[in-house]
């Protein structure tokens, strides 16, 4: 029998999904207890735009497919079989899928923890329609930061900072479970 339980199945676009998965034979420090899995059908691109984190870094693996992934400015194609890619804390990164091809990507935290199934699942609670404040507060509460084009991540921590506060006095508040 298998230890793996999907929490949680989000919706994200069109033919786009991520399960939120748990290996309770896992210990809770273990960074393979939680994943996320963005299984994308090919009907549309799955594009994560350029962001970093300052308290956490991430193992992305490919389990199905392929996708390229943009590294501090630097471009490979994942695919499934592959190594996992660690993306340190402070790194600019983004992915794009290919239109027509099925890609299921996998995400681990590191620190491990719930806390970035908790992120995903505020991040898309609202279904498909989310709003530009409900997600500065989504990602000012989940330590996601927006590269801006001056790559200066201060000045991308300031822009949160201010919009990401200001989102919090009308944008939904973050649910606390999933």
């Amino acid at each position: 029998m298998s230890s793996v339980k999907v929490l949680k199945t989000l919706k994200v676009g069109k033919g786009i999904t991520m399960d939120i998965a748990i290996d309770e034979s896992e210990p809770e420090d273990s960074v393979n207890r939680y994943a996320m899995d963005t299984i994308c059908t090919g009907e549309e691109i799955l594009e994560i735009l350029p962001h970093w984190h300052k308290e956490h870094a991430e193992h992305l693996s490919v389990v199905e497919g392929r996708i390229e992934v943009t590294l501090n400015g630097e471009k490979v194609i994942l695919k499934a079989g592959d190594p996992a890619v660690l993306v340190p804390r402070r790194t600019v990164h983004s992915f794009t899928s290919f239109k027509g091809e099925r890609v299921i990507l996998r995400e681990r935290p590191d620190p491990a923890g719930p806390y970035k199934a908790l992120f995903f699942n505020d991040v898309f609670s609202t279904g498909t329609s989310r709003s530009f404040w409900h997600l500065l507060r989504a990602f000012y509460d989940g330590d996601t930061y927006i590269a801006l084009p001056l790559h200066f991540q201060f000045l991308d921590e300031v822009f949160l900072g201010v919009f990401g506060g200001i989102a919090h006095l009308f944008a939904p508040q973050k649910p606390e479970s999933l």
